[in-house]
């Protein structure tokens, strides 16, 4: 398939897409060949239209599977596609047995877009029907999760690979992530089977993104009470926020429970405000969801379980309001904000004991599995006490060569007065 034919013109239109991104521009020639491919692309960059574009080019009852990890990014994207008049069904655990057979005989037989999350391979008679069909691609969404699997994270997406090779004719790979690491890309590509491969990398750097680090400041006496130093990080998160005039915000907590108190002092504080975490009721978290992305409440408090594909184009701020657990989380969290290309800031709020705390949470698993963790820990430790751009050191931990500093981060500007 050309890239420039009518039909791809076509295709692009129902996407309601009146242009390709360069980025775009050099991946979809190899994708539209049949070859396999690892895109690493920023947020925002445009990385669903990479299969779904091909996807609505098939005229031969072709069937793509997109394998993704949350049920509210593939709800998120089906919702789409189905305005459009693009035909994609979602397949997954909320399904009554009927509907669950009714949607995958319905998509196997005619093909379109399959939706669903690895677990799903798991059953037999959804690797039976799929293995019949004519499945002409398999994508991975966030595809950085299969470098997690050793540090027991959804185990079922080190199965991939395995159901990828058990199938007779063997389909398109395409792997798509924002954030991996050289070594990351090839321990993807070795899970999913794929050594024969292009591999595409596009700069991580966001120039709409302003990055800030705060620190919270110990007193006189080495440390503060935790009421004390709740107080204090709470004002900054406050402060943080009350500077949003246009857009939303997502405020991002490492616990629970710190999400619970927070939510309850932005609330107290007059804020439109919402609460995510996953010690939710599903129903209670597709409410917060929706509000959210309708602008009912401008801002939410989260876990990290909200941030993972969540598209909503006018998030002017993130705020971090404890550390991150990794470099790669945080780098996925910021993706959240400005992806219309608008300017927008990303504030990390930090105290010292949050490197105590984060400890606790990451040393379970095996011994491998929590040095790998404590590894990116390290990385983020140096990530906030550098006084280089920022970028520039986000930069170096993914591999790229040397830019110029970005002039806009807390470090550059420092350097300017």
């Amino acid at each position: 398939m050309n890239i420039n034919s009518i039909a791809t013109e076509n295709v692009l239109a129902k996407l309601s897409v009146s242009k390709l991104r360069p980025q775009q521009e050099q991946v979809l020639p190899d994708i539209l060949s049949g070859k396999d491919v690892t895109v690493v692309m920023p947020t925002g960059g445009g990385k669903s239209l990479l299969y779904q574009a091909p996807a609505i080019m098939d005229n031969d009852n072709g069937l793509t599977v997109v394998i993704s990890p949350l049920k509210s990014l593939q709800k998120d994207q089906i919702n789409h596609l189905k305005q459009k008049g693009i035909k994609a069904e979602l397949l997954n655990s909320t399904l009554s047995s009927s509907e669950h057979s009714k949607v995958l005989h319905d998509m196997c037989e005619s093909g379109g877009l399959l939706y669903l999350a690895p677990e799903q391979l798991l059953r037999d008679d959804v690797a039976n029907a799929l293995k019949a069909s004519n499945l002409k691609r398999v994508v991975i969404d966030e595809a950085h999760i299969l470098v997690e699997v050793k540090d027991d994270f959804r185990k079922a997406y080190g199965e991939i690979g395995k159901f990828i090779s058990s199938l007779q004719d063997r389909p398109q790979v395409i792997a798509l992530t924002a954030t991996a690491t050289k070594e990351n890309i090839s321990e993807i590509k070795n899970s999913l089977n794929i050594e024969e491969c292009n591999d595409f990398r596009f700069p991580v750097r966001r120039e709409n993104l302003e990055l800030y680090i705060k620190r919270i400041d110990s007193n006189k006496k080495g440390k503060k009470s935790k009421k004390r130093l709740k107080t204090v990080r709470f004002d900054m998160v406050e402060n943080a926020v009350s500077e949003l005039k246009d857009g939303s915000a997502i405020v991002f907590c490492t616990t629970v429970k710190m999400t619970k108190q927070l939510y309850k002092f932005l609330d107290a504080h007059g804020y439109k405000v919402g609460k995510y975490h996953g010690k939710m009721k599903n129903d209670k978290r597709e409410k917060a969801q929706q509000d959210f992305i309708s602008g009912k409440t401008k801002i939410m408090v989260a876990t990290n379980a909200f941030g993972l594909g969540i598209d909503k184009p006018d998030i002017r701020l993130v705020v971090h309001a404890s550390l991150p657990l990794s470099m790669d989380g945080y780098i996925q969290e910021i993706g959240r904000a400005g992806r219309d290309g608008e300017k927008s800031k990303c504030v990390l709020i930090y105290a010292d004991s949050d490197f105590f705390q984060n400890e606790r949470i990451l040393k379970s698993g095996d011994e491998q599995s929590v040095k790998r963790k404590l590894k990116g820990l390290a990385h983020l430790k140096k990530f906030v006490n550098t006084q280089k751009c920022l970028w520039r050191f986000i930069e170096k931990y993914f591999g790229e060569s040397k830019k110029d500093s970005c002039k806009k981060c807390c470090n550059c500007r420092l350097k300017k007065l």
